[in-house]
């Protein structure tokens, strides 16, 4: 949940018979004024983090190999979810706050050097993984769930991002069409 004004945002998940759907309901002044699925595909999907201002709400949502519902703005970071099936990435969406109409949407994955998808969540513990700066970017901070055998980061999270150091954790700016201004691994 996130709240500016008078305006509340909640976000999460209902349970579909095998699947889980992400959605948001924005709510002022105790009225519910809109509310969205944004996943109704056959896979899992969850609004795991929102931030807001007065014009725009960011979510990130995790998701998994195979949703149909998502899909990411041209000129993107990341256009698609990749290869591999099932592990789940983010899916970051600058959103109208008056409608709930995505503005801006890119996937952020993390791919081992075999090319599949390896799994990128919201970063662990952190109660604010979006941050709007006051230049207008957006942060985001992702913990990346499994570490090569040699103890490093599978590298390339997206294009251009290496992560061959120890550690978990990788941290963006992006701008407001949602393109990687800078992405640095954290240990």
């Amino acid at each position: 949940m996130f709240s500016v004004g008078n305006k509340k945002f909640i976000g999460g998940f209902t349970q579909r018979q095998n699947n889980q759907d992400a959605y948001i309901i924005c709510e002022e002044n105790g009225t519910i004024r809109w509310s969205r699925y944004y996943d109704t595909s056959p896979d899992d999907s969850r609004a795991e983090a929102l931030t807001a201002n007065a014009h725009y709400l960011y979510a990130a949502f995790s998701c998994t190999g195979g949703n149909t519902s998502f899909r990411a703005t041209e000129g993107a970071f990341q256009g698609s979810y990749g290869s591999g099936g099932g592990p789940k990435i983010v899916y970051l969406a600058r959103i109208e706050s008056q409608s709930g109409g995505i503005l801006n949407a890119t996937f952020i994955g993390c791919k081992p050097t075999n090319g599949k998808t390896n799994t990128l969540r919201t970063e662990d513990g952190n109660p604010a993984p979006i941050r709007i700066l006051s230049t207008n970017l957006i942060e985001f901070k992702a913990t990346k769930a499994f570490d090569r055998a040699d103890g490093r980061l599978t590298p390339d999270i997206g294009p251009d991002v290496d992560c061959e150091v120890s550690g978990g954790g990788w941290t963006g700016v992006f701008d407001q069409q949602l393109q990687l201004v800078q992405g640095d691994c954290t240990e």
